[in-house]
């Protein structure tokens, strides 16, 4: 037997082992793409496009303005426009402004340099120095609710900032309205969750002057607590916050050690008068043996001391 035909197959497979490792190795299988953020709430569009600059503002009383022709001197000016819409110029007199955004304001004082023949080709600018005429009204659960001017484009957040912030009597919404001076109005709720602790940028809506801001109050249900409570006294609860027995009752600091717990009575009046007592027995509704009963308005827990 020929010695070599031994080494045969063991030649094929040496050859072979470098051709399965340069081999193209199959890559793994791609991840799969993170889900899809979903989109984000759209608001209507009078809430959307706000004055983003000076030109998209309609002068209106007690805005001031800069006025400059660059030709003449005395034509440097800085006025503030009287409550029926007009400012006193020099070499020109009153010029009626008021309803004209900066660049029609600019065109109708250079229409009368023309007119008058003291500058052949002018060149004027109007700034507005100060917003005054159109202020926002931030009322409501905000520190200091009041008139606010708008001293430029400013966001929703940035208004209830100067008007101190929301306090903690603040609700779950907040509710721009922007009438118009026709009729009608637009209207858009914002939730301050979203909006303050989500930072949702697109519910911080652009402001125009005119707007009003209300903040409602957190809407509460009082309740009383009294007997043998180390707090006793009168509590608020959200009235989305489901206020039950014992959560007024742990609200108050707890029952004392001469605490009946087994007899606690909560005293609820009705709108006609009637009066209606029901009986609670918290030591069962602590061990999960009796339903926890759900407070109203102006309910009157009262847990009595025990007497041995």
């Amino acid at each position: 037997m020929n010695p070599y035909s031994r080494r045969l197959p063991l030649l094929a497979i040496a050859l072979a082992l470098p051709l399965a490792w340069a081999a193209p190795q199959q890559p793994p299988p791609a991840a799969p793409p993170p889900p899809a953020a979903p989109p984000a709430r759209a608001l209507p569009s009078p809430f959307v496009m706000p004055p983003t600059s000076d030109q998209d503002y309609s002068i209106g009383a007690q805005d001031v303005l800069e006025i400059r022709e660059y030709q003449l001197k005395d034509l440097e000016v800085t006025r503030r426009v009287d409550n029926d819409g007009s400012v006193t110029l020099p070499l020109l007199g009153k010029v009626m402004v008021g309803g004209l955004n900066p660049q029609q304001a600019e065109d109708a004082i250079a229409q009368l340099l023309r007119e008058r023949d003291l500058v052949k080709i002018p060149q004027v600018t109007v700034n507005i120095k100060e917003y005054v005429s159109r202020r926002v009204s931030i009322q409501g659960a905000v520190d200091k609710p009041g008139l606010y001017p708008m001293f430029g484009p400013k966001t929703l957040l940035e208004m209830i900032g100067e008007a101190g912030g929301l306090n903690d009597r603040a609700g779950k919404k907040i509710i721009v309205q922007r009438p118009y001076a026709g009729s009608g109005e637009d209207r858009v709720e914002i939730d301050i969750e979203e909006l303050v602790y989500d930072g949702n940028p697109l519910l911080n809506v652009p402001l125009q002057p005119g707007d009003i801001v209300m903040v409602p109050y957190l809407q509460e249900v009082r309740v009383y607590v009294n007997g043998a409570v180390r707090n006793p006294g009168m509590y608020k609860f959200p009235v989305d916050q489901e206020a039950t027995v014992l959560q007024a009752v742990t609200a108050a600091g707890g029952a004392t050690d001469r605490a009946n717990e087994s007899r606690v009575n909560i005293v609820r009046r009705h709108e006609d008068g009637t009066r209606q007592v029901f009986k609670v027995n918290l030591n069962r509704v602590k061990k999960g043996k009796e339903e926890d009963i759900l407070l109203e308005e102006n309910d009157i827990v009262v847990v009595p001391e025990s007497f041995f």
